[in-house]
């Protein structure tokens, strides 16, 4: 099997599992239309099915399937006895080539009844795999697979497509919810999509479960009794006025994350007054002046500056003098 279409298959049957509830291990009803296909491919039962499903299964076939092989192998020993005589006849084996022995196909035991509970009997092989997958549904019931099957069919022969009788098994299950399907088409072993009927249950099931988890977010939880149910109104309340109840505390604006921080401007003259030993507190400090020792000057810039010096240290020397 490709990879493609094994990670499809492992989809499909995972999300059967979520929304149907299958388990492993699988339980296969099989018909005689895929028996035999099998057959002509040399395709293993058993391997195939838990290829294709992606975990372990469990083939049946029913009893109503049973009796049609057995009936049609009988009326094909009839006819080769009729065509040949009975002294040039081949011998033919009591069971079938293509029909597994009951410890590799084990019968799964079916009873039908009409609506008046009476019991039916054998009845056609098409009618009983859809009975089996419906369980039994009785006037206006609703069909169901309770039991979790997997029906695996295949199509019929032309001669038998045309009859009057003819029931397609694989249009009809479609038609109930939670039906996966097999079918062999050319030697491939395919497993099928959700059917429209099944997908539409798969999303309301959904849908409740999301519309009952809304609801149980938006009730607030204060206390026992009849704090509980008040609190509940409220929050329904706010459900019917406010549809769109969700982020309705959130506070507009731009990402904090996505903006710019602002460059905060310290200065010693705005920096908080330094407090003494004593509890007095300093003024504020005054900007010190750098020195300007060892950088180079202009020229006159230089001259300039001497001549300052030079009055500032005449000044304090007849300032001196005076004293």
């Amino acid at each position: 099997m490709r990879a493609k279409r094994s990670k499809k298959y492992r989809k499909i049957m995972s999300s059967y599992q979520m929304a149907f509830g299958f388990r492993e291990p699988y339980q296969v009803l099989l018909d005689s239309h895929f028996l035999k296909t099998c057959y002509s491919f040399h395709m293993p039962l058993q391997k195939y099915v838990e290829n294709t499903l992606h975990g372990q299964a469990r083939l049946f076939i029913t009893n109503c399937t049973l009796s049609r092989i057995m009936a049609e192998h009988e009326k094909e020993k009839a006819r080769l006895k009729a065509r040949n005589g009975e002294g040039n006849t081949p011998r033919l084996k009591n069971r079938p080539d293509f029909l597994p022995p009951p410890l590799d196909l084990p019968m799964r035991h079916c009873k039908h009844k009409n609506d008046a509970g009476e019991d039916l009997g054998v009845i056609s092989e098409a009618r009983c795999l859809l009975d089996l997958v419906a369980d039994h549904p009785h006037g206006n019931e609703l069909a169901k697979n309770k039991q979790h099957y997997i029906l695996a069919t295949a199509d019929a022969d032309e001669k038998e497509q045309r009859s009057k009788s003819f029931l397609n098994v694989r249009e009809r299950a479609r038609m109930i919810p939670g039906v996966p399907i097999i079918y062999v088409k050319r030697s491939v072993m395919i497993l099928e999509e959700f059917s429209g009927v099944s997908a539409r249950v798969r999303v309301k099931a959904e849908k409740e479960k999301f519309s009952e988890g809304l609801v149980n977010d938006r009730k607030r939880k204060r206390g026992e009794g009849a704090d509980d149910s008040s609190d509940e109104d409220d929050g329904l309340e706010v459900s019917e006025h406010n549809p769109k109840g969700r982020g309705l505390g959130r506070a507009k604006g731009p990402n904090p994350l996505s903006v710019k921080k602002k460059k905060a401007k310290h200065s010693q003259e705005d920096g908080p007054p330094s407090t003494q030993p004593d509890g007095s507190s300093e003024g504020r400090r005054k900007k010190t002046r750098r020195g300007t020792r060892g950088k180079r000057r202009p020229k006159g810039e230089n001259e300039t500056l001497n001549t300052t010096a030079q009055t500032e240290t005449g000044g304090e020397a007849t300032g001196a003098t005076d004293t």
